[in-house]
């Protein structure tokens, strides 16, 4: 996985007035879980985008207070309208613990059904998986060229070395699809 280090800013005051207060001063308070333990903090907007708004998944080096944590991004909320960061909370793991994460999907190969004239269609953009953190990789590569015209590859058939698929397996990642010029030469 890749790793993001942020710097944040201990915080003390907390509540909903003194979040809006940090907001407005360009910060975004955030949160740190950690064995019972909730760490406040913040750091500034532009940061809290490049984190949010990203298709990488990233493994982050946390510094408060002169101690660096590693911990993954839990979750993030955004404003309803104008989308932009409200919130955000990571939680504390070792290299050995056990986590779920949506990884992204990158398909690799050239599908059989592409060769034959078909168009790969991925359906699927992040495919949630179980494993150590140590083991995760910055993405799931997918080997399609075994796909034939009109055949849907699914997540019951990927499998991937030291990570458990959480997705069911009748998810749908890619399908080659035949085009309309095939289908009226068949028929």
């Amino acid at each position: 996985m890749r790793v993001y280090r942020l710097h944040g800013e201990p915080r003390s005051d907390l509540g909903s007035s003194a979040a809006r207060r940090l907001r407005r001063a360009g910060h975004v308070p955030c949160a740190l879980y950690r064995k019972g333990i909730q760490e406040n903090f913040l750091i500034p907007v532009s940061e809290a985008q490049k984190v949010v708004f990203t298709p990488h998944v990233y493994l982050f080096e946390v510094l408060l207070k002169d101690t660096l944590h590693t911990a993954v991004l839990r979750e993030y909320q955004l404003h309803p309208v104008h989308d932009y960061v409200l919130h955000l909370d990571f939680m504390a793991c070792g290299m050995e613990d056990e986590i779920s994460v949506a990884l992204p999907v990158k398909f690799v190969g050239v599908a059989e059904g592409v060769q034959m004239g078909g168009k790969l269609v991925p359906l699927l953009r992040r495919l949630r998986v179980r494993g150590k953190v140590k083991d995760l990789p910055d993405a799931l590569e997918v080997d399609v060229s075994s796909l034939k015209l009109g055949k849907t590859l699914t997540a019951g058939k990927l499998s991937f070395p030291g990570l458990q698929v959480l997705s069911s397996p009748d998810t749908a990642l890619a399908r080659v699809e035949v085009p309309r010029a095939l289908r009226t030469q068949q028929g």
